[in-house]
This record gives C-alpha cells, sequence and structure tokens, in this order.
C-alpha cells in the first residue's frame, strides 16, 4: 500500500555551488568524482520529494539526514541516516527516481507491506529452545510473528571458543520505526539476562534486525540491512527458508543467490 508520494524539480541553471556544502553528504561526496550542478540540483529535489512523501517537509529535517547515492551499475539508491518518527504511516519499502536535462525531476515513494521484515534470533547459553520461545513471546508484545524458519544448530562466528549456537529467523509485521524496532529487541535481550562483556561471546540471546523491507538505513545505533549479513550462513540459510527471493536492498542478489555463493565457499 502507496503510504506517501512526493515530487520535486529544479531548474538547474539556477543552482549556486555553494549549496554543495548544505545539501550533500559525506556520503554523497565521495559517491561522485565531479560535483557539478547538475548533481547537486539532482539530490536537492530527491531530498525534497523525500520530505514531501513521508509527509513532514523540510521543516524540523536536514538535507543530511539522507543519502542518495548510485550502485556500480548507475542505479539509485537512497540511505538514510536519520528517520524519526514517522507523521504518516510507518513504511518499510521505498522506491527513488531522478531525471534530469534543463531540470532536476525527483520522485520518491514510501509504501507498507505487511511483514518483510526480518529478525534473526542466536542462543547459546541455557536451554537454548527455552531461549528461542520466550524470545517469540516477548516480541509478540509488539509485532506480529507472522512466519519462523528451521532452527539450525551452528558453530559459532568470530569468537569460536564457546557453545555452539541455535539460530533461526522470524519475519514480523510492526508499526514500529526501525530504531523504535531497535530499542524493543535490546529490552527483550535485557530482560531475558544478556550481558554484553565481550564482542561474539556467549549469550542467552542474540537479536538482530536484518531487513526492514527494502530500507537503507545508517547511523551510529543501526545499519540496515545487517552489515555482515551476506557472510553468516546462519543468517542467509533461515532467510531461504521463508523467502528465497528476497533482494538484498544492498547488493541486488537473491537470497538464494547469496545461498549458493556461501555454500560453494564452504566447501
Amino acid at each position: 500500500m502507496i503510504v506517501g508520494i512526493g515530487n520535486d524539480i529544479v531548474d538547474i541553471s539556477r543552482i549556486d555551488l555553494r549549496l554543495e556544502k548544505r545539501v550533500l553528504t559525506p556520503f554523497e561526496r565521495e559517491n561522485r568524482i565531479k560535483i557539478d550542478a547538475q548533481y547537486v540540483a539532482g539530490r536537492f529535489a530527491l531530498k525534497e520529494s523525500y520530505f514531501k512523501a513521508v509527509g513532514t517537509g523540510i521543516d524540523g529535517n536536514s538535507f543530511q539526514d539522507l543519502s542518495f547515492l548510485n550502485r556500480s551499475n548507475g542505479s539509485l539508491y537512497c540511505k538514510i541516516h536519520k528517520i524519526g518518527r514517522y507523521k504518516i504511516e510507518p513504511f518499510n519499502f521505498l522506491h527513488c527516481a531522478l531525471s534530469h536535462d534543463k531540470f532536476a525531476m525527483a520522485t520518491t515513494v514510501v509504501e507498507r507491506e505487511r511483514g518483510e521484515v526480518y529478525v534473526g534470533i542466536g542462543t547459546n547459553l541455557g536451554n537454548r529452545e527455552e531461549n528461542i520461545k520466550i524470545a517469540l513471546e516477548m516480541i509478540e508484545g509488539f509485532a506480529q510473528v507472522l512466519n519462523v524458519s528451521s532452527i539450525y544448530e551452528t558453530r559459532p562466528y568470530g569468537k569460536t571458543d564457546q557453545p555452539d549456537f541455535l539460530n533461526c529467523v522470524i519475519e514480523i509485521d510492526t508499526m514500529l520505526a526501525p530504531e523504535e524496532l531497535l530499542d524493543r529487541l535490546l529490552d527483550v535481550e535485557t530482560k531475558m539476562g544478556r550481558i554484553r562483556t565481550e564482542r561474539w561471546g556467549p549469550r542467552v540471546i542474540d537479536l538482530d534486525v536484518l531487513f526492514y523491507g527494502n530500507l537503507i538505513v545508517e547511523n551510529e545505533r543501526l545499519i540496515l540491512p545487517h552489515y555482515d549479513f551476506e557472510n553468516r550462513m546462519f543468517f542467509v540459510q533461515p532467510m531461504c527458508d521463508l523467502n528465497k527471493n528476497f533482494v538484498h536492498p544492498l547488493s541486488q542478489r537473491t537470497m538464494v543467490d547469496i545461498f549458493k555463493s556461501l555454500s560453494q565457499g564452504l566447501q
């Protein structure tokens, strides 16, 4: 369901390159060899269209809140740095387009699809099966669990001198924005007794937001999709159980393609 559409058009000839410092993020500067009026106008139009689509307008927001970047093949995507609370119905998919000649014309569409938010669950301390069951019950307090993958026993990743894990992935439907969801999951971890003493160490429960639709988020608290997803079979295999054709928003690879690549690397 489409929940917001925004359009904007900018006359490229009227762009003062001094706007570059206000409009472009560090990511956008690194993404382009030559910063010219066309590039600045395009990013200005894209960001205006985004703020219109989410229903806020520029008031109270900053052009530094998001970056519009190009993949190596030229395709366009949006990386969100600051989301906050939506003033319209929360969304989990974002689509953007840009055209330019004498003018830069941008369109952003945000939509909400049921589910399509995936959370990884891992545990290697105590009664592991019971830990997963309790975590699912607690998550049901703030989101609807739609699907649960098979549970896999896996060797530790990163720090290997610890017990084996049980891992699965769940698909949920939620009205929480990504960072709000993160806060709720961290609260579940705390209430279940997780103590963070060392990176990749043993844990009663570990809850990771893997995907929030096709949203790409990067800030100090949250990176979406999960920063190391494509190297972790204990995420990839359960994701294939749930949705093998789901497309990774950054690499544009399907889950089954990633699974095949990882499987070959393990042989």
